[in-house]
């Protein structure tokens, strides 16, 4: 209990004196009164409620890690049973060496501390066999909640689904006809299916057939135009200079080029359209090549057909 405070004024707090009278009537009070500052809430006395309030949960701080899950929930046939004897055997083999036999020719020192030993280790090989033990009981224990449970709850569901229309629900339906009442029918009746099913499978076929075609055309044409590719630095070396130093392609009839302005403006996009579609005169130098260049792109493609590949343009 606190020492009583003297009569007379005081300081409560710094700033803040107050001056208290003792109370015949109030004797036992002052002292805790007078503990307490004018600025409390605590100051004022207010009754408080007979029913206690509802503790707070403590908060534990971190978070424990998940159990590893000693029997597996769907085990594999060649599993071991963790609860078995020859499994516990295994997992707890007894001492080859009996060290018992040996404490007595030990000094008393040595003696104790490996009898101490010996012990501790039969307490570990006791725990671990009594708690796999244990635990294997839980989990068979649980399994058979768990499976009754459930089957309960399925034998409710299966009730519930095939329990008759109730009385009062058939008498307080509104008046619908038998005959309007949608009805579960089977698939309707499809005479054609067996052709309708071939046509589709011959689809299927056709559909196959052609993008294997399409690779192996893909696959031939790659095989030809690779001759034309760049493999080596050789071959990337004589493209550069014939792209940007041969200047022999850009001769014409009278002066000899230095780029390819030299052949004149190219056509334009409007010129290229009507050479194309024949709207647009041709040159004389055309008009004296005659059909050769439509002659050959014929046989090309009679030739690509017959042999079954693609044939380089340039040759």
């Amino acid at each position: 209990m606190p020492p009583r405070l003297p009569d007379g004024p005081w300081c409560a707090r710094v700033g803040q004196c107050v001056h208290h009278t003792r109370s015949p009537y109030f004797s036992t009070s002052f002292v805790r009164r007078a503990q307490i500052p004018p600025t409390s809430p605590k100051f004022i006395d207010i009754p408080r409620p007979k029913q206690p309030q509802q503790p707070f949960p403590v908060i534990i701080k971190g978070v424990l890690p998940i159990p590893r899950p000693i029997f597996p929930r769907n085990p594999k046939p060649g599993d071991t049973d963790k609860a078995s004897a020859e499994y516990l055997a295994d997992v707890t083999p007894e001492p080859i060496v009996d060290k018992a036999s040996s404490v007595s020719i030990l000094d008393p020192r040595t003696a104790e501390f490996v009898s101490w030993k010996a012990r501790q280790a039969e307490a570990r090989r006791r725990n671990l066999r009594q708690s796999l033990l244990e635990l294997s009981s839980r989990k068979q224990q649980k399994d058979r909640f768990v499976a009754a449970r459930s089957a309960k709850k399925q034998a409710i569901r299966k009730a519930l689904l095939e329990a008759p229309e109730r009385e009062d629900e058939r008498l307080t339906n509104p008046s619908v006809l038998q005959s309007e009442i949608p009805q579960r029918h089977h698939a309707l009746p499809d005479p054609n299916r067996e052709a309708r099913l071939a046509r589709k499978r011959q689809n299927v076929a056709n559909m196959e057939a052609m993008r294997v075609e399409h690779r192996r055309a893909a696959l031939h044409n790659l095989y030809v135009n690779a001759g034309s590719f760049i493999t080596t630095a050789s071959q990337l070396d004589a493209t550069i200079d014939k792209v940007f130093d041969d200047n022999s392609q850009f001769t014409n009839d009278s002066t000899p080029g230095l780029n390819i302005w030299n052949l004149g403006f190219p056509e334009t996009v409007q010129q290229l359209l009507g050479k194309e579609e024949g709207h647009q005169g041709r040159k004389a130098m055309d008009s004296a090549e005659g059909n050769a260049g439509v002659s050959r792109e014929r046989m090309r493609r009679i030739a690509e057909e017959l042999t079954g590949g693609k044939l380089d343009n340039s040759r």
